[in-house]
């Protein structure tokens, strides 16, 4: 009876439990810019924002390019011509601390979906409040849907029009 019990227990646990979420589809060309601050006046509120971005006046409404810092490398921007043939893939974390975030795998898959795979880090936590975008470029021309996933779970997902 224990050994019966035991294997019903396990075998719902096991169904229960969910694996993490993976990008899928074919290897997706992308370039990550972390030259950009989220504008105070963007429009976008709450703790997260995820959205594909397809023109560069809709990108520009909602980031502005931040000065390099004394010393340190230079910053590299988005082409002027980059929406002709890209979109922007965005997240934008808010909160009392500075996200940082690793992209792990941007796939296209044979539906037109294109996954941003990537892992979400949280500083330590203060005073102020900081939006922390992650900025991803890839080809828009077969691509219709962005869904992000984080840290091994889907957290939102975007058309792309």
């Amino acid at each position: 009876m224990r050994f019966t019990l035991l294997v019903v227990f396990t075998l719902a646990l096991a169904s229960s439990t969910r694996g993490a979420d993976e990008a899928k589809g074919e290897k997706a060309a992308y370039t990550v810019y972390d030259a950009y601050f989220e504008k105070n006046n963007s429009g976008f509120k709450g703790d997260a924002t995820y959205i594909a971005l397809t023109a560069k006046d809709g990108f520009d409404k909602v980031f502005a390019a931040r000065p390099p810092l004394m010393g340190g490398k230079k910053t590299v921007l988005l082409a002027a011509d980059a929406f002709g043939k890209q979109f922007v893939a965005v997240v934008v974390k808010r909160g009392p601390a500075i996200t940082t975030y690793t992209v792990e795998a941007v796939t296209l898959d044979k539906d037109g979906t294109v996954y941003v795979q990537y892992k979400a880090t949280a500083g330590p936590a203060g005073t102020a409040t900081f939006a922390s975008p992650l900025v991803v470029s890839v080809a828009k021309d077969k691509a219709k849907k962005v869904v992000f996933i984080e840290n091994g779970k889907t957290v939102g997902t975007s058309d792309v029009k």
